[in-house]
């Protein structure tokens, strides 16, 4: 009976053991064949996610076909190219169709009188982004969508103080406040020649010159001449502002912004206008001089903004993207005569146009000019503004 009891007794442990091992065994198994299906089926998964991703440009080109074959822009008449407008189209058939606007005032208004209108694209400087922005006309913009826009455009105006990071808009270029003479008119060897000095002391040459017709910049300017910000709204500064545009008064002969007929004809040799718009009269008349005031100015840019009440988002992006190929914005800069806001278009432009002033403009440029800022356009800058200008127009 003993011998027998041991027996069994070991017999029966092993069969015991056996069994726990087997179980154990089978049961890791099973785990790790669990482990390795599911490893399988994440990376299948993974594979099947990526392969049916779309790219930024795949996602915008599919939105572009839902949205159908139309660009509504408003902007400036005959100022872009048309190749522009007719490379763009013929490229994705896509119909551009445009309403022109005469000023940035027509242009502002519309939209705050009808925020939804349909316009897919428009153009304002930026004064008038800011205040189209702030009253929520414009679009936030898909900066993926725009491969172009965000290699070529130049840091300093990414990092812009009107729109940091460019969020809602695509400057288009960059334009700066000056003036132009007409060097058989004016000696050469002036010393104030490069100073807003020429402008605002030169009653040598009254009656043969031209103001722009717009409060911001004679009012700038003369803010500048005196060593002030060309947006500043301190009373004291623009009252000496003030005495100087009334006592340059009497020697103007317009104030005109578009003066080229009487640049042209010789009529005013010293005309306070933009240096790109210099570029153009002395294309057609060699004896024109441009200058950019050591002083400073305003510097400013067309931006292309999506408005609130656009149909065709997509495709406005896909234009603002086709704008910034270097040739194409190239050919813009050509036509406009202004800075590129493109970091490959310097090296495409002629050399007669790049010598021009403010077509490359330096640091020290971008140090003095100023984007105009909003203390400038409302409350008390505003406000003085008006009064002075007023009274100069009287």
């Amino acid at each position: 009976m003993r011998r027998g009891g041991w027996f069994v007794f070991p017999l029966v442990v092993l069969l015991v053991l056996s069994t726990v091992t087997f179980t154990v065994l089978g049961c890791t198994g099973a785990k790790e064949e669990a482990k390795k299906e599911a490893k399988e089926e994440s990376a299948t998964e993974e594979k099947k996610a990526s392969e049916g991703a779309k790219s930024p440009q795949d996602e915008l080109m599919e939105q572009v076909r839902k949205e159908g074959s139309k660009l509504y822009i408003y902007d400036w008449a005959e100022w872009w190219p048309e190749e522009i407008y007719s490379g763009f189209s013929k490229e994705y058939g896509i119909e551009i169709v445009r309403d022109n606007f005469a000023d940035m005032d027509e242009m502002f208004t519309k939209f705050k009188l009808q925020p939804d209108v349909e316009y897919d694209l428009t153009l304002p400087e930026v004064r008038v982004f800011m205040q189209m922005k702030q009253l929520g006309l414009i679009q936030e913009l898909r900066r993926d969508w725009m491969p172009n826009v965000n290699q070529y455009l130049l840091d300093n105006l990414n990092d812009n103080s009107f729109d940091p990071g460019c969020h809602y808009s695509v400057p288009t270029e960059l334009y700066f406040s000056g003036y132009c003479y007409n060097s058989r008119y004016v000696d050469e060897k002036d010393p104030r020649i490069g100073s807003w000095a020429l402008l605002y002391e030169g009653k040598e040459y009254a009656g043969r010159i031209t103001m722009l017709d717009d409060m911001y910049n004679v009012i700038g300017g003369a803010l500048k001449y005196l060593g002030y910000s060309w947006s500043s709204d301190d009373e004291e500064e623009l009252m000496k502002a003030k005495e100087v545009v009334l006592r340059q008064k009497p020697w103007v002969m317009a104030y005109d912004s578009w003066p080229k007929r009487l640049v042209l004809e010789e009529q005013a040799v010293i005309a306070h206008t933009w240096v790109g718009e210099a570029w153009h009269f002395h294309q057609e008349l060699d004896a024109i001089r441009g200058v950019m005031p050591k002083e400073g100015g305003e510097m400013g840019s067309d931006l292309l903004v999506i408005p609130k009440g656009a149909r065709h988002p997509a495709a406005a992006h896909l234009f603002m993207d086709y704008v910034f190929r270097p040739e194409v914005n190239a050919l813009l800069i050509e036509t406009v005569g202004y800075a590129p806001a493109h970091k490959a278009v310097p090296e495409l432009l002629p050399e007669e146009m790049k010598a021009w002033p403010g077509v490359t403009p330096s640091e020290e440029v971008f140090s003095k000019y100023e984007f105009v800022q909003p203390k400038a356009f409302t409350g008390k800058g505003l406000e003085l503004r008006t009064k002075i200008w007023e009274e100069l127009k009287q």
